[in-house]
């Protein structure tokens, strides 16, 4: 399965020390052997198809005017790689995963589920919305959160890349 939407953890101080094209290098582009490896240590997560719903999923909902809301699917600071990759700080980190864990993310896709199914409608995307892809944006915010914990619990950086 190809990933679209990359996570990558990277000690804090990392993302100062890095050039915009080192940072770069550090994060995948696309499934590659790296990525196996990355994951397995906990230090990337990636998505296919899901991110712009988790993102409508964490966001839309008035129940959440929380600003950390925006930050773990595309927030952070834009750096000048290419088109800009977010980079979120440490304690932007910790904001991200404090917000995910006390968030019924069950709950949130469920309430979210017209917003979620006019977007797979809008984005063509096969199949149409279902409980399927529900349990699947459900599943990969949990891996999302978990992600978080231990970026947090280490006072890590995340670089996101979105493959286009």
């Amino acid at each position: 399965m190809s990933v679209d939407h990359f996570w990558r953890r990277l000690p804090g101080q990392a993302v100062d020390a890095c050039s915009p094209e080192e940072l770069g290098e550090l994060v995948p582009r696309s499934r590659d052997v790296r990525y196996d490896r990355l994951v397995a240590a906990g230090l990337a997560l990636g998505v296919r198809r899901t991110a712009v719903l988790m993102e409508l999923a964490l966001t839309e909902n008035g129940l959440h005017p929380d600003p950390a809301a925006r930050l773990p699917v595309y927030g952070g600071t834009r750096r000048d790689i290419g088109v800009g990759m977010p980079v979120l700080r440490p304690d932007q980190v910790a904001a991200a995963f404090t917000f995910l864990r006390d968030s019924a993310l069950g709950e949130l896709v469920r309430q979210q589920d017209t917003v979620l199914a006019r977007r797979v409608a809008q984005l063509d995307l096969e199949p149409p919305w279902s409980e399927s892809w529900a349990a699947r944006v459900v599943n990969d915010l949990r891996e999302l959160r978990d992600f978080f914990a231990g970026a947090a619990a280490a006072g890590d950086a995340v670089v996101v890349r979105e493959s286009v």
